[in-house]
């Protein structure tokens, strides 16, 4: 390796690596990780970097690598998944989803965007620090984890319970940011600091049964239809995180001071807009711009009956609850009673998921240096903070001291638009220049948070 390294052919190795990933079927489920983990552990043991992999059952498998450096210093950790959703319908693909096929200036395939991608730059920037012989600070630290797709039961969660020292450092980078979005005339790149809490759960509702040619009230199918409806339009208050309202501050002054007016309301939780009347020129949507400011509740499952002619004695429905910093599960219950109304006495409620709102500050240093690194990679790009209304392995981190951020950056080929259709969704795909620059850029942010020297 050069002293100046050649991050053209660095994006062309990570490109095809990114092909073979790909081609490792760990759709999720079942899983089956091992697979792609053998071929990264065989990857990395090329490059003489120390390996181990870390299973709650062997198929499930999760691959753990490490560098120390030279001095003593802060540890960076560089997280990614290798399992992917599955694929509807391999017909609607112009390349098979399992393909990896480099074509038309992409890389196509399941897993593309979410998120062997990033598996492969990480893997890539672990290589250039071996290869360079890089004297650096601390240590860098590579995690490919399983299941991340169904809950990282056997991932994230599993390894930060069962080994919490092997993944503690100082910072982690991530899944979840680094799409560009044009806001007025700038280039904007999101920064994931924040994810929403969940709370899955079922609503058991009671009622009694009888003949379908006699109705009475005490139907369960209909009063939990009354629950659902009232639920799902019921507006939570406004509670403005720290990230959000730099989000949407910084967005409207870059559109003018009409848009600047309007994000002021925003980020004001004594007011509301009308977000279906916000400007066509927003860079989000009205419906992503309510799920950043309130906590929300999506009716998502629902079963009832057992024959076309029986009234149902019960009723169940799921409902997917994202919460914003500030506000509790409790307070969203005693809302959910509050909406039942009448009915609230004959309700069951019964947890499925839940975790809490996960967060790392904007004020961090590892954070200005991502902003840095951007400002200095893309002429004339901003950074941007974001909250992520789902969530990411970045929250079980969290929960060991880590400050992690995502940031996988992207190139302008594709809008952000485009970009959020294509995760989970046919054709999937990432373009090659994306791979270029994210192995750039990721692995000067490598370098300044280790102080390494060329």
């Amino acid at each position: 390796m050069t002293l100046k390294p050649d991050w053209t052919a660095l994006g062309q190795e990570t490109t095809q690596m990114l092909s073979e990933l790909l081609q490792i079927d760990t759709t999720n489920p079942p899983g089956d990780e091992y697979k792609a983990i053998e071929y990264l552990q065989k990857k990395l043991q090329k490059e003489k970097i120390e390996t181990e992999i870390l299973a709650k059952e062997p198929k499930r498998a999760n691959l753990i690598a490490r560098l120390k450096g030279k001095r003593p210093g802060q540890r960076l950790l560089l997280l990614s998944h290798v399992d992917v959703v599955p694929v509807a319908d391999p017909k609607r693909w112009k390349y098979p989803p399992f393909s990896g096929a480099i074509a038309e200036g992409c890389v196509w395939g399941r897993g593309a965007l979410d998120m062997k991608c990033m598996t492969a730059l990480e893997f890539m920037v672990m290589a250039l620090f071996q290869r360079a012989k890089l004297d650096f600070a601390g240590e860098l630290i590579l995690v490919a984890a399983a299941d991340e797709e169904k809950g990282s039961v056997y991932g994230a969660e599993w390894l930060c319970k069962t080994y919490p020292d092997k993944l503690r450092a100082d910072w982690a980078l991530n899944e979840g940011g680094g799409l560009p979005v044009q806001i007025g005339n700038k280039i904007f790149y999101t920064i994931n600091s924040i994810e929403k809490g969940l709370w899955w759960f079922k609503v058991r509702v009671k009622g009694s049964s009888g003949h379908g040619s006699i109705p009475h009230a005490n139907n369960a199918l209909s009063k939990s239809a009354y629950i659902i409806d009232r639920t799902a339009r019921y507006k939570f208050p406004k509670k403005i995180a720290p990230a959000v309202r730099e989000f949407i501050l910084r967005a409207g002054e870059a559109l003018g001071p009409e848009m600047h007016k309007l994000a002021l309301v925003l980020v004001d939780e004594t007011k509301e807009l009308d977000l279906p009347q916000f400007p066509p020129n927003s860079p989000v949507s009205a419906q992503l711009l309510n799920a950043l400011v309130r906590t929300t509740i999506s009716p998502t499952m629902i079963h009832a009956g057992v024959k076309e002619n029986v009234i149902p004695d019960s009723c169940e429905f799921v409902l997917d609850c994202r919460l914003v910093p500030g506000y509790t599960r409790e307070r969203v219950q005693e809302t959910l009673l509050e909406l039942a109304g009448e009915y609230k006495n004959d309700l069951e409620i019964e947890t499925i998921n839940a975790h809490d709102v996960s967060g790392s500050p904007i004020d961090d240093r590892f954070y200005k240096l991502i902003e840095e690194t951007i400002r200095a990679e893309v002429p004339g790009a901003g950074t941007i903070p974001l909250m992520l209304t789902g969530a990411t392995d970045s929250r079980f981190v969290r929960e060991l001291g880590v400050k992690a951020y995502g940031f996988c950056p992207m190139s302008t080929k594709m809008n952000l638009a485009d970009r959020e259709r294509l995760i989970h969704n046919d054709n999937e795909r990432i373009d090659v220049e994306s791979l270029e620059l994210g192995v750039r850029v990721l692995a000067k942010i490598a370098m300044k948070a280790l102080d390494a020297k060329l």
